[in-house]
């Protein structure tokens, strides 16, 4: 999990896919899922647009082999403006590669008005 969240820090969307089984499925919040790797690519791509100088700072996290889940905040720039979003996450993984993963989060960073 470090070696995924150390590329997301670097917003290489390449090395992200490479954790990912084929038909893997991202469910980001209450936003649309995103299945199979080119969807991937490209909520990945547009994500990372988005968000800058991502860091997750990971509190705490659990596995029993083929589910893991953690708790982290999230720090980005978006907008121009420094955010810290609480994330709870859940992966399937299987043979190494990610099937499936859930993150539930506050929208309102995203959606609220911003000042500069």
């Amino acid at each position: 999990m470090d070696r995924f969240l150390a590329a997301w820090e670097r917003a290489d969307v390449d090395e992200l896919l490479d954790f990912f089984a084929d038909d893997a499925e991202w469910h980001p919040g209450p936003m649309k899922p995103a299945i199979g790797k080119e969807a991937l690519r490209v909520a990945f791509e547009e994500w990372l647009t988005g968000a800058v100088g991502m860091r997750a700072e990971v509190h705490s996290s659990v596995s029993d082999g083929r589910l893991l889940m953690h708790e982290r905040t999230d720090h980005f720039s978006l907008a121009g403006q420094e955010t810290a979003t609480p994330v709870a996450a859940a992966f399937v993984v299987e043979g190494g590669l990610i099937h499936a993963w859930r993150e539930y989060f506050d929208m309102s960073p995203f959606v609220a008005p911003r000042t500069p």
